[in-house]
This record gives structure tokens, C-alpha cells and sequence, in this order.
């Protein structure tokens, strides 16, 4: 039997890693000139290496290729002639000239390489990659590109032009280099070198090999007709893989940058024809839209609303170093595109696409940083948020990456709530989906202040959730809204969070109220059924073993999520076992005031009759028995708020013991927030019992 299966010549080239800006230009320029003598050749990347696939039988007769085509100079031309034009269009600050030109009296071999360096509309838009049209300061990429290839024609005396290229491909160290040959905006390594010698700086050198190889992949930059013509069209949506500088985190990086590349690798090896389509597309998109900032692509990573054959994409930002009129790139990492690996994939990745959607709709109505003449005015809120967005797409499965996401959100939205400015903008932003929330605790244990904050948030209802308390907001048509004036419930201000907490205890029992004498609370108290926390949790939090500062944290992250209603996933994997002893008095006073704060049935043992012992129709829970014990319990009041107590429980026919006690604890502001956590019904309902007066065998109650 003979097999039809054909072994293809594979070439490593390690000199082209794609950490550098000029390599990566210059593997598909290098692609552009293989593919005229070997049509089927291919190329892809391997571990940050190129790879040349069916193309030469080896690495000579590559060589010879190349140098045959340097000795005869049959390079793309490079010859800028769109200059003239170019320059009337800036002066008349319109890209009319500009496109006159282009549609009368430009060649057709080179409207390919003009399309990547502008599109001319009623101004001219500029690729960031090409500085202004070809030049970058007194960079001009035209006049290095001429003198690299003229150098490649004519080598001078005692240089190997075939061997310096086989030590520059294979990552050897290269012999003849020039200068000036304005090549450091794609080579970092050819910019100015300081603290090097007698002088100042020196110029570094380059391979004229690396110039005249990257000036070749230029033109893949140049995308489809729709991109540069459409209404829409913005100077950095109109070049594939290239968008918006990312916002500045802090105030010196502001204007910093002018642009980043994406650059899309691929591990299967791809044709000519092949990577022009995948540069044409230039797919990286959310929600049909093609992305234009970092966190845009980010998310579009997140979503696989990327082409099917990319792998990664390597980000690079093209910022300002050695002058302000010029740039270099900065490796800014590798950000893989790959499958979810969590557990439940689908809806994994489902929650995860909806969860960046609705930060990125966020990040697009925050404040932006703009330049105000020849300052920029830094606000700060953007860049955070978008860094760690982009770090989420670098780490999807990393809760610390996620959990930084969610912080950066929570701090810009406290800078909204403090800033009369940024309210008066009335920024809208949807909850996230709790699905997320499900896959952060796929992998490890939550912590006790997780914990916390999960039933504490889970505990509120439907209609007035948490985060109007978290937050100065307010509820629109299923998303929050900050007003121009700070509503009345926001109560989570600065300060300690023992008083912050009670704070928002006595908050919700006077909107309780308000619910009761406007007659909205029959729908108003109706709550999902919360995540219960176990009694030991609780007992945690009044011994002051929790992390104070950190559920602050968690509280500002899960106010974040739409709580309406909560997936069985989560509550089956925060439930902890129940623990109703020891318990300590503190716990006990829990025990028996929380079921006068909430709507949980409590069922007891001796009253099977009842679901609930406080039923609606005892009228033992009432909001202006909750503020009345808060106020107690806040002023240290404690055998006050127990005598209220008593007489609730009795309303109900649940008579309870008297004690000759005196109640005090250390820090009452501590017990009142302890209601806000909500108890599983087995541990309340025996914290409830330890109340409960004695019965005797055949009915009826024995006084103690």
C-alpha cells in the first residue's frame, strides 16, 4: 500500500521571534517574496519562532532566493509618491487632495503599500504603524528602505551579504549594520543608545537585511476597501489589527502612546492568499463591531470573536521614548486565544462573553483622558480597568486576574459616586451575570469573607438589591444609573465598616417601612432564596477573626452582579455544613433578633403546624420593630432590644425565658452588622431554641 501523505521542507528561522515589532513585519514580507518562486509556501509561528513550511527544500536555497532578489533589486517599491499630495492635504487640513490622487493618479502597483500607511477622508486618518504617512519625526522610512536595499545590491568590500543574512535569520550574531537607516520605530534595538561611552547616547546599528525585509510586510496593513471607506471610519478602526492607545493608569502616560499593534499569530501554517484575507478581514470584533481599543480586543479574545486560525496575538504599543516626534514599539506580551478549560464550558464561556460585554459598555461611558491644547487632562478611570481587562484575556482562568478586574471597576465607579462631574455624564452599566461569579470559586475554597459578602448581598430583595446601598445609584429598566444628586440609600461611604453596615441595617428597615406605607411591599420583600452562611461563619465575624478590609473588597465586587435570581450551581457550591454549637452569647443574640430583620420562614421543631413561627398573620415582624431594636442595639441598649424581642416572640405564641442576665458586648455596631448575614435555617432555628422556654410533658409551658 503506498501512501499519498506528502512530507513538506519545514525551516526554522530563529532569528524572527515575534517579540520585536520589525521581526514580526519582516516574516510576512519574508512570506510575500517566497511565495513568487513557491506559490504553496506557508508560514507559522511555534513557540515564538517562524517556521517556513513548503516552500525551499532547506535554508540555502532560501538564501539564495533572497540574495538574488537583493543583487537584482527586484524589492517592492518604496518610493512614497504619494508625498506631494499628502503634504497639500495636511496644509489644507483636508484629505481631499489626497484622495484625488489616489483615485487619478496613483499606480496600481502601489496603492496597496498607500492604503497601509493612510485613508484620506475629510481629514487624512494616518496608520500609527507609519507615523504621518511615512515618517515618524525625521524618520522617513522610504529613504532608509532605499539605502538598505542599495547596500544590499552592493555590498561593500569584506562583507558577506549571504552570510550576514544567514546569521541574522538563524538569531547569530550579525558583522555589518548601518545607521540612520530609520528603522528603531518597528526595531526598538536600533533607537538610541544612552550612558554608553564618552558621549551622551550612540546610534545603534541594523541589519540592512531587517529594514528591507520588514518594508516588505507593510502592505498586509493596508485591509479591505470596507474598512478605510466606510461613514464610520476612525484613523485606528481603519488598519486591520491596529487600534487606540490603551488609557493611561497613571498621570505621566498620558499621550505617551499613539497606537498599538495586535499582531495575529497562527500555529497552522498559512499561504500567501491565506494571510492577505486574514489581514483584509482584520476580524477582531464584539458584537459585530470591529474592536478599537485594548479592552475591545480583549474582549473580542475573550468572546473567539477572532478568525478561527489565529492562535495568539502579540500587543505591542507604539509609544514615545527618545523624542516626542517619534515612537518605538513596547512589547507588551502574548495574549493566547484559546478554549475555555473550566468545568461547564459552554455556559462558562457564555457568562464570561456577557461579563466583558457589559465592562466594556461601562468602560465606553466613563470619563475619558483627552488632550486640552498641548495637555492632556488625566482622569484615570479608563486605564485600570482596561490593563486588567486585557490581563484577563492574557489569563482567563486566573481568579487573582479576575478579582483585580472586578476592583478596578468597583474604585472607578467610588471615584463616579464622589465626583459631581462625573455624575452629571449619568453613567449607566449592566450587573454582571452570577454564572461568572460560579467559575471564580471552580478551583479553590472561597474564603470566609467571600462567603460573608456572598449571603450578606444574596439576602436582599429582588427590587432593592445590595448595590443601591454599595453604590449612589439607581435602578433603570434593569441596569444601574448614577444620578446627578446621590440618592438617600447610598450609605456605603467611607470609614469603618462596622459603622458603614449599620448604617445600612438602619437604611433597610426605614425602606421597609417606606415599602409598607406605600403598599409595595408585598413585592418589595420577596427575595431569592439566600445563599445561608453557616452559624460558625457568623460566630467568625463577631469574634473579629474576619478580614475587615477584605470583605469590604468582596462586597464591592459581588454588588457588582445581577442577583434576581441565583444559579443552583452557586448556592450548591458555597454551602457549608452547619454547625449550631458552641455558640457564645453574642451568636445568640443573632440567633434571636435576625428573624425579625428578614423574610425566611423560621419552622421550629415544636410548632409543625406553622412553616413559619413568625407568620404574616402574628404581626410579629414589623419594620418599625427592627428600627426600634437597631436603634437599641447601636446605642448598647441590649436588655432593651431583648424585652422588644420577647414581646414579638409572644405576639406569635412563642413564649421565651427569662434571665436575670445583663446583656452587654463589646462592640454593639459589630452585633447589629452580624444581621445582615444571613443564618442556615438548621443552625437559626437551634440558635432560636436556646430562647425557648421549657415545655412540660403534656402541654403548656414551664416557667423558669
Amino acid at each position: 500500500m503506498v501512501s499519498s501523505t506528502r512530507t513538506l521542507p519545514v525551516i526554522p528561522l530563529p532569528g524572527l521571534r515575534v517579540e520585536v515589532l520589525g521581526n514580526y513585519l519582516a516574516s510576512l514580507g519574508l512570506l510575500r517574496l517566497l511565495a513568487r518562486k513557491w506559490p504553496s509556501v506557508r508560514i507559522a509561528w511555534r513557540d515564538g519562532v517562524l517556521h517556513v513550511v513548503g516552500g525551499p527544500k532547506d535554508l540555502n536555497q532560501l538564501l539564495d532566493h533572497l540574495v538574488n532578489i537583493a543583487a537584482q533589486r527586484d524589492w517592492t517599491p518604496y518610493n512614497r509618491s504619494w508625498w506631494g499630495p499628502q503634504k497639500k492635504s495636511t496644509k489644507e487640513n483636508t484629505g481631499w487632495p489626497l484622495a484625488v490622487w489616489q483615485a487619478t493618479k496613483a499606480d496600481e502597483t502601489e496603492l496597496e503599500l498607500f492604503c497601509a500607511h493612510a485613508v484620506p477622508r475629510d481629514r487624512v486618518a494616518f496608520n500609527p504603524l507609519l507615523g504621518s504617512g511615512g515618517n515618524a519625526g525625521r524618520r522617513e522610512f522610504a529613504k532608509g528602505w532605499k539605502q538598505a536595499i542599495h547596500n544590499l545590491e552592493k555590498p561593500p568590500a569584506k562583507k558577506d551579504s549571504r552570510r550576514e543574512l544567514h546569521a541574522w535569520l538563524t538569531g547569530e550574531p550579525v558583522t555589518w549594520m548601518l545607521k540612520g537607516i530609520a528603522a528603531a520605530s518597528w526595531f526598538s534595538g536600533a533607537n538610541k543608545l544612552y550612558n554608553s561611552g564618552q558621549r551622551p547616547y550612540r546610534e545603534e546599528r541594523l541589519s540592512p537585511w531587517a529594514m528591507a525585509l520588514a518594508c516588505e510586510g507593510l502592505p498586509f496593513f493596508a485591509g479591505a476597501a470596507s474598512r478605510r471607506l466606510g461613514a464610520r471610519a476612525r484613523a485606528k478602526g481603519a488598519f486591520p489589527f491596529v487600534c487606540q492607545a490603551a488609557g493611561p493608569v497613571t498621570e505621566g502616560e498620558a499621550g505617551r502612546d499613539q497606537g498599538e499593534i495586535w499582531a495575529p499569530v497562527w500555529e497552522r501554517p498559512m499561504t500567501l492568499p491565506e494571510v492577505r484575507m486574514l489581514f483584509q478581514r482584520g476580524r477582531a470584533e464584539v458584537r459585530g463591531r470591529g474592536a478599537n481599543t485594548p479592552a475591545a480586543f480583549a474582549a473580542a479574545i475573550v468572546q473567539r470573536g477572532v478568525d478561527a486560525g489565529v492562535a495568539a496575538f502579540a500587543r505591542f504599543a507604539l509609544g514615545k521614548t527618545t523624542s516626542a516626534n517619534t515612537f518605538e514599539p513596547r512589547y507588551e506580551g502574548m495574549i493566547l486565544v484559546q478554549p475555555p478549560v473550566l468545568r461547564g464550558a459552554a455556559q462558562v464561556q457564555k457568562a464570561r462573553s456577557e461579563t466583558v460585554e457589559h465592562l466594556l459598555a461601562l468602560l465606553d461611558r466613563l470619563p475619558p483622558d483627552r488632550e486640552i491644547g498641548n495637555r492632556w487632562r488625566f482622569v484615570g478611570l479608563r486605564g485600570p480597568i482596561e490593563s486588567a481587562m486585557v490581563r484577563l484575556a492574557q489569563e482567563p482562568n486566573n481568579p487573582v486576574a479576575f478579582c483585580s478586574l472586578l476592583d478596578r471597576v468597583v474604585a472607578a465607579l467610588d471615584r463616579v459616586d464622589r465626583n459631581s462631574s462625573h455624575r452629571q455624564r449619568r453613567i449607566r452599566w449592566e450587573p454582571l451575570p452570577l454564572d461568572e461569579l460560579v467559575a471564580l470559586f471552580e478551583h479553590e475554597e472561597p474564603s470566609l469573607e467571600a462567603r460573608l459578602a456572598i449571603s450578606l448581598v444574596s439576602a436582599f430583595p429582588r427590587a432593592r438589591p445590595f448595590t443601591l446601598y454599595r453604590f449612589g445609584v439607581e435602578k433603570r429598566y434593569g441596569q444601574f444609573e448614577h444620578p446627578e444628586s446621590p440618592p438617600a440609600r447610598w450609605v456605603f461611604r467611607a470609614g469603618p465598616l462596622l459603622r458603614i453596615l449599620s448604617d445600612v441595617v438602619m437604611r433597610s428597615t426605614l425602606d421597609w417601612e417606606n415599602e409598607r406605607k406605600t403598599g409595595s411591599e408585598v413585592g418589595q420583600r420577596k427575595i431569592p432564596i439566600a445563599i445561608a452562611t453557616s452559624a460558625a461563619d457568623v460566630q467568625q465575624w463577631l469574634d473579629g477573626s474576619a478580614d475587615e478590609a477584605l470583605l469590604a473588597r468582596w462586597l464591592g465586587r459581588v454588588a457588582l452582579f445581577d442577583w434576581r435570581s441565583i444559579p443552583e450551581t452557586l448556592r450548591e457550591r458555597l454551602q457549608s455544613p452547619s454547625s449550631p454549637s458552641p455558640a457564645d452569647g453574642s451568636l445568640l443574640l443573632v440567633g434571636l433578633l435576625q428573624p425579625l430583620f428578614d423574610a425566611r420562614p423560621l419552622p421550629l421543631p415544636g410548632l409543625t403546624e406553622r412553616n413559619d413561627a413568625l407568620s404574616k398573620e402574628s404581626g410579629a415582624r414589623t419594620p418599625g420593630a427592627a428600627r426600634a431594636i437597631s436603634a437599641l442595639i447601636r446605642t448598647g441598649q441590649l436588655d432593651a432590644a431583648i424585652r422588644i424581642a420577647r414581646s414579638r416572640y409572644a405576639m406569635a405564641d412563642i413564649p421565651l425565658i427569662r434571665t436575670e442576665v445583663r446583656w452587654a458586648v463589646a462592640e454593639p455596631e459589630r452585633l447589629l452588622a452580624a444581621l445582615l448575614f444571613p443564618i442556615q435555617d438548621r443552625d437559626r432555628s437551634a440558635l432560636v431554641q436556646r430562647w425557648l422556654r421549657p415545655q412540660r410533658q403534656k402541654g403548656g409551658y414551664a416557667h423558669v
